[in-house]
């Protein structure tokens, strides 16, 4: 696969999974050393067929010792490790020697190019001394009275000869413009809610730079937009009313001195700027991508997230939840399975009734992708990434707290979601928005601090798991952990990326019954009814 990067043009090729024991890689990469594409092109031709021969050779010699997949190359006889290490050798030489060969042939391209820049140098030289000499020869015939037609012929040769001479313009749209092409190529996948988050980071570096050709936009205006937002509230984002600019968001803070952005908002923000400069550079309608090269951000998060110790638990657990948006058991269940399964917020809030099932007699929740209720297109949702897709077993205290009774509600009473009293909320359309407030402001009020929200809880199951030995009986494998949780495994052997596609349910469902609370944590009445306020 030939790969444009800022340092030119790359070679890449995923190398089989079967012989990647032997080559030692899982791809291989090879710098073309040009950022011409028909200087790459051969090149990469060139390098591919040699790819391939070295693949061709290592899987005859592997089929002609008959080993399988899964034969490991340190346990093999030394004289057939030589024989693999003389293939890999003798594939560097051909490389080495195609590196020499295409060097030779960027030189005589590089003087070839510099003969036809001298020639070009020297006609324009020529054609600029012609300009002069002709305005001369127009001065002199006007002194002369000559006819209009001889002075209308050379002045027609020194207009295109001046623009023989103009610096020829390069194509490139206008921001404006070049948003609306950006977003009309994304794949019609991308959430809305994503694309919405493009169209507010652009609206601002409009705000704050204004609209011009993209070619145009220079580092300096980048530091600009970056100074800029580095001053916007910590509440930016997070208001309903977006009317105002960015100075005006700074200058409000400014006079109020309110708590600055996190680095790692801005850095976002470029992010989404750089994509839109990248997908331009590789169509050669900017020279560079300009936030890219070094821009430096403070992405040390101002809250260290903490999970939930004992203590706080013991103080949330029994309070009245005293929230009329949702009742005080859909409030305990939501928490409840949080807590148990480490789930996500927006995951929990979107759960159907279909979305409960048994797998192999043991009750899961699957966390999928929702297509579109007919009329409401804001109703479809996908997992947060692809891993999010994901089986999760579920335990013994969460049946007995009633989730499957409320699955079942749900069904009798054709309700869409478990949690029926949730709504779409927000700009993004969560049915988390209204919760997470609410759940925020009650434990706020119970003293717990920034430092433990609700994803915290995500956090402890994690940690509970992970504190438990691998080896001894009750012991849980760390690719269990990951699957049940969906965390990108620790464990990069090839065996387990790829060989190792999905967790058996009942070594899940072990993990499931693994997280243990206090005797005090009741999923099924963590809160009581506001009704028990006192008067």
């Amino acid at each position: 696969m030939l790969i444009r990067l800022p340092s030119g043009y790359h070679f890449r090729r995923r190398v089989p999974s079967h012989i990647r024991d032997v080559i030692g890689k899982k791809e291989l990469w090879l710098s073309l050393g040009t950022n011409k594409r028909e200087v790459a092109k051969p090149y990469a031709c060139a390098v591919f067929a040699e790819t391939e021969r070295l693949f061709c050779s290592v899987m005859h010699l592997k089929t002609e010792l008959s080993e399988d997949e899964n034969f490991i190359r340190d346990e093999l006889p030394e004289d057939v490790r030589e024989l693999f290490d003389l293939l890999i050798q003798d594939y560097q030489l051909r490389i080495a020697e195609l590196q020499t060969q295409y060097d030779h042939q960027k030189l005589r391209h590089s003087m070839d190019s510099l003969e036809q820049m001298e020639k070009l140098e020297k006609a324009r030289t020529l054609t600029g001394k012609s300009v002069h000499l002709l305005e001369r020869t127009v001065t002199d015939l006007k002194k002369t009275k000559a006819t209009l037609p001889a002075l209308t012929d050379i002045q027609s040769q020194i207009k295109d000869m001046k623009a023989f001479l103009a610096p020829k313009e390069k194509p490139s749209p206008l921001f404006s413009e070049a948003i609306k092409i950006f977003l009309e190529s994304k794949d019609t996948t991308v959430k809305s809610t994503v694309v919405k988050s493009y169209e507010r980071t652009f609206k601002r570096f409009l705000e704050v730079c204004g609209d011009k050709p993209m070619r145009d936009y220079t580092g300096a205006d980048v530091g600009h937009f970056k100074a800029l937002m580095e001053q916007l509230p910590e509440s930016y984002g997070k208001q309903r009313n977006h009317t105002r600019t960015v100075q005006e968001f700074v200058a409000d803070a400014k006079k109020r001195k309110l708590p600055r952005i996190s680095g790692k908002s801005v850095k976002n923000h470029f992010t989404k700027l750089s994509g839109l400069w990248k997908h331009f550079l590789l169509r050669d309608l900017v020279d560079r991508n300009v936030f890219t090269g070094g821009w430096q951000f403070d992405t040390q998060s101002k809250t260290n997230r903490m999970r939930w110790s004992d203590s706080d638990l013991k103080a949330i657990a029994g309070q009245p939840w005293q929230f009329g948006t949702i009742s005080h058991k859909a409030a305990s269940m939501i928490v409840g399975i949080a807590s148990y399964t480490g789930m996500r917020l927006e995951e929990i809030c979107r759960l159907r009734p279909q979305d409960i099932q048994e797998i192999q007699g043991i009750p899961c929740i699957l966390v999928q992708d929702h297509p579109a209720v007919k009329g409401k297109p804001w109703t479809e949702w996908s997992a947060k990434t692809e891993a999010g897709k994901r089986v999760v077993p579920i335990c013994t205290a969460l049946q007995e707290a009633g989730l499957l009774d409320l699955a079942q509600r749900a069904t009798n009473q054709k309700r869409h979601y478990l949690f029926h009293d949730l709504d779409f909320k927000g700009q993004d359309n969560k049915r988390s928005a209204h919760f997470q407030r609410d759940f925020s402001k009650f434990k706020s009020r119970l003293g717990i601090g920034k430092s433990v929200v609700f994803h915290s809880f995500r956090h402890n199951v994690s940690t509970k798991l992970r504190n438990i030995h691998e080896h001894g009986e009750g012991g849980l494998r760390e690719s269990w952990i990951d699957d049940f949780l969906r965390h990108e495994s620790h464990d990069k052997s090839v065996g387990s990326t790829v060989y190792f596609d999905d967790v058996d349910i009942v070594n899940l469902k072990r993990v499931a019954e693994s997280v243990k609370y206090p005797e005090f944590w009741d999923a099924g009445s963590l809160f009581a009814s506001r009704k028990n306020l006192p008067l």
